[in-house]
């Protein structure tokens, strides 16, 4: 075993810290961080904007496609089906936000085949005019969470789990709305929704206990409310709610002790990391006037890490990172990647322009619940990261599904 980690040290020298110097993969055969290699699972217009992902027990992996409304399935054996398991019509705004964000399998699914998806559904467009005087206009949206049964790699029946989530404003474009979509280890199904970009128009709804903006909402599979929550007992309040004072449809994830872990950021600043507990509140919008340059102003309960943009600090100006994924790596098969969760960053350019950049995908390390180091694995990732049962590293770039190898684990041990 000596001689394995030897070769794993040399392997790290001589390829993964190389990959900090070269930049963004290729999908290939270049080497990153730990002794790992990226793999291509699907590309070629058939992993645009992959925003969630999902494993079935017999081995296939579920995808979706942001924009256009697809989830998509990878055979067990590696290959793409070829024809989508749906294609779901959705609403996006400026190909930026909206869209088919959320997608989970149901607990039960190697009985039942249950597939949800959480999406924006076109409602209608409004005009209005223009601080300047020009006439605008913009589509109006509206979440909603679907339950599809899978048969033969295909949707066979499609039933409305909920729309009970607002339309989206006139007062605002069309940002921050659905998000994430996961079963818990309750085995209870968990929906995040933002803050519908009223964070300055509208700021008493993000609070307000009777809507789901801005909130983390927790529920059984039928999508009624689930027994415990915390505010069951409230006649005023939406009794799904599980957590809120959120700006972003953030991701979240679960520990392997099962507790809640979640992002949120400002407009510029500020991305966190969040230890989400039943009833909390997590601050958003009371965070003082713009440009938001003190993390520590919001109230109630506090970030355990803050993210922020390389040589930034977070509360700096555009030192904004978006994180897109997150999943929890544990009893990791990689010989020199611990246990860890697993961050996709999909940074915000500090250029004139805020132009997307390719982001980077990043290890934390989580110690008696406080980040105790963070290190990069790739330097490109952008929208979803998922650990699989087997320990496997999935992520997004804006056109590939990728996987992280381990080439450690081709090197034998000594006899």
């Amino acid at each position: 075993m000596k001689r394995r980690y030897l070769l794993g040290i040399i392997v790290l020298l001589l390829g993964g810290l190389a990959a900090f110097a070269c930049g963004d993969d290729d999908g290939g055969g270049e080497k990153f961080a730990f002794g790992l290699r990226a793999e291509t699972v699907v590309a070629d217009g058939f992993a645009d904007n992959v925003s969630a992902v999902a494993f079935a027990p017999d081995g296939r992996i579920f995808f979706a496609e942001q924009l256009k409304g697809t989830i998509r399935i990878v055979n067990a054996d590696g290959t793409l089906q070829p024809e989508p398991f749906t294609q779901i019509f959705v609403a996006d705004w400026l190909q930026l936000d909206w869209g088919l964000t959320g997608l989970a399998l149901d607990p039960d699914f190697s009985t039942n085949h249950y597939v949800y998806a959480f999406y924006t559904e076109y409602i209608r467009t409004v005009s209005f005019t223009d601080e300047d005087g020009s006439p605008k206009e913009h589509d109006i949206g509206q979440p909603k969470i679907v339950r599809l049964t899978e048969v033969d790699g295909r949707s066979q029946e499609l039933t409305l789990i909920s729309e009970d989530f607002p339309e989206t404003s006139d007062l605002a474009p069309g940002y921050n709305a659905n998000g994430e979509l996961h079963f818990g280890p309750d085995g209870l199904l968990y929906a995040s929704v933002g803050d519908y970009d009223l964070f300055d128009k509208n700021t008493g709804e993000i609070t307000n206990l009777g809507t789901p903006i801005g909130k983390l909402l927790r529920m059984t599979s039928d999508g009624a409310a689930a027994t415990g929550n915390p505010f069951e007992d409230d006649a005023t309040a939406d009794p799904r709610i599980f957590a809120y004072g959120f700006r972003e449809p953030f991701p979240f994830t679960f520990s392997p002790t099962g507790s809640v872990l979640g992002t949120d950021n400002t407009t510029i600043s500020c991305e966190e990391l969040n230890s989400i507990q039943a009833g909390a509140y997590y601050g958003w919008p009371e965070m003082g006037g713009f440009p938001f340059d003190n993390c520590l102003a919001a109230p109630g309960d506090q970030a355990i890490h803050r993210f922020s943009r390389a040589g930034l600090e977070p509360e700096a100006f555009v030192s904004f990172v978006e994180v897109s994924g997150l999943s929890f790596l544990s009893n990791s098969p990689y010989e020199l990647l611990g246990d860890s969760l697993i961050v996709c960053e999909s940074q915000k350019s500090a250029a004139a322009d805020q132009s997307l950049s390719e982001g980077v995908l990043r290890a934390l390390t989580i110690t008696d619940g406080q980040v105790t180091a963070s290190e990069v694995i790739v330097n490109s990732c952008f929208g979803e990261t998922r650990v699989a049962p087997d320990g496997t590293i999935y992520y997004a770039t804006r056109t590939e599904l990728r996987r992280l190898v381990d080439d450690l684990t081709l090197i034998a041990p000594n006899p």
